[in-house]
């Protein structure tokens, strides 16, 4: 079974119900298994009050698994960002730590910036 990568700007429209990402969201549930990284959590949680966060958070976490950083995924990311930076390309850690994710664990990445991610291992979803 596939499982799909969500990427947190996907995370943030699904939440504030855009059609499209609801729509997207619904289908891959009904397809394969959904994840996000443990940095969309924190990116999704400053984006609320403690009391939005309480109510979608909670059916957040029932919908995907929140994968955490490990060495693996962090070592990566730190190969990448001196990769890009030496080829003259500054990629945010955020995003290096999220395409590592992606590889390491063979999902596909859900994303409407592929821009962002210019790893060729990288699995996009095309949608």
């Amino acid at each position: 079974m596939t499982t799909y990568l969500l990427d947190s700007n996907i995370l943030m429209d699904f939440f504030k119900q855009k059609k499209e990402a609801v729509d997207l969201v619904t289908t891959l549930l009904g397809t394969g298994g959904l994840a996000a990284s443990i940095l969309s959590v924190t990116e999704l949680r400053a984006g609320w009050t403690h009391d939005q966060a309480r109510f979608f958070l909670s059916r957040f976490y029932r919908l995907v698994k929140v994968e955490d950083i490990n060495l693996e995924i962090a070592e990566l990311a730190g190969k990448y960002r001196n990769e890009y930076k030496s080829k003259g390309l500054t990629i945010p850690t955020i995003d290096t730590l999220i395409a590592a994710t992606a590889i390491i664990n063979n999902y596909q990445l859900v994303t409407r910036n592929k821009r962002d991610f210019p790893m060729p291992e990288i699995k996009f979803l095309d949608f």
